[in-house]
């Protein structure tokens, strides 16, 4: 039996398709085998080939043996997948990748500016540890964090051209605030992200007008994770204590700050 390799960090369509036609043209049973290093380790990355591959009986995820004859698969897709299009990834693994938060960071280094990247990894570990105090999901609030800013650097005309056809209400609102919009969509249509909690509270991230706790973690950690160059102990007391409060007190600090620094009533 030949054996067709490829790190599969993850699997995706296009592979899964070329290993399809391949049976198509011979008739014989296909293998496939997890090859190299990954951002994924090696078991992880099985399972997901063992997942895309089980509704096909004639596909068979296999280890490699010394004398085994090997063809390497060619496809660029792999990479795409790990900068946040999880669409290219073979179907039955999409759930799989998005429930576990698999490349999440290869998604935000993406995606972000170096600053940028590294400002959403603080606001994440920050997001996780309000999670855990507050008895919450902290993966979750983890990848929310992770993922907030994904359209930060998405150019004016860019945004709205996607807010114009999607949500054309949001327009009306300043410019800085549309990557809040724009990455729900963005999510939507490239990572098949449609879990409610982290969509909500990115939407509601820089205005602060979320009423749920996974909303209210989010807009606190944008505003006090350990690269802000302001003193945010007291915004972290009450944030500790109550989430609600806490939010609550961060908004009108920057109310007061918008206030002080433009002359604008916010």
């Amino acid at each position: 039996m030949i054996i067709y390799t490829a790190p599969f960090d993850p699997i995706t369509d296009d592979e899964l398709q070329q290993l399809k036609n391949y049976h198509k043209e011979t008739g014989k049973q296909i293998a496939l085998a997890v090859v190299g290093d990954g951002i994924l380790n090696y078991d992880k990355r099985k399972e997901l080939c063992m997942r895309a591959c089980n509704p096909y009986h004639y596909l068979h995820v296999v280890d490699i043996k010394q004398d085994d004859t090997c063809i390497a698969l060619q496809s660029e897709t792999e990479s795409e997948v790990r900068k946040g299009y999880f669409y290219l990834s073979a179907k039955g693994i999409h759930k799989i990748l998005l429930e576990n938060g698999y490349y999440f960071e290869e998604v935000t280094k993406a995606q972000c500016n170096p600053k940028r990247a590294a400002h959403s990894v603080r606001v994440a570990h920050t997001a996780f540890k309000l999670a855990k105090i507050h008895h919450l999901d902290e993966q979750l609030a983890y990848q929310m964090g992770l993922l907030h800013d994904v359209t930060k650097k998405m150019c004016d005309e860019e945004g709205y051209q996607l807010l114009s056809h999607f949500r054309p209400e949001v327009l009306k609102l300043d410019p800085a605030i549309w990557h809040s919009y724009t990455a729900v969509i963005w999510l939507k249509q490239n990572l098949c992200c449609y879990n409610k909690k982290i969509l909500q509270a990115i939407q509601h991230h820089t205005l602060g007008d979320g009423n749920s706790a996974y909303d209210h973690i989010l807009y606190i950690a944008d505003k006090i994770e350990p690269g802000r160059q302001y003193d945010v102990t007291m915004h972290t007391k009450i944030a500790e204590r109550n989430l609600k409060q806490g939010a609550e007190y961060v908004l009108a600090d920057a109310k007061k700050y918008i206030l002080e620094k433009e002359g604008k009533h916010v």
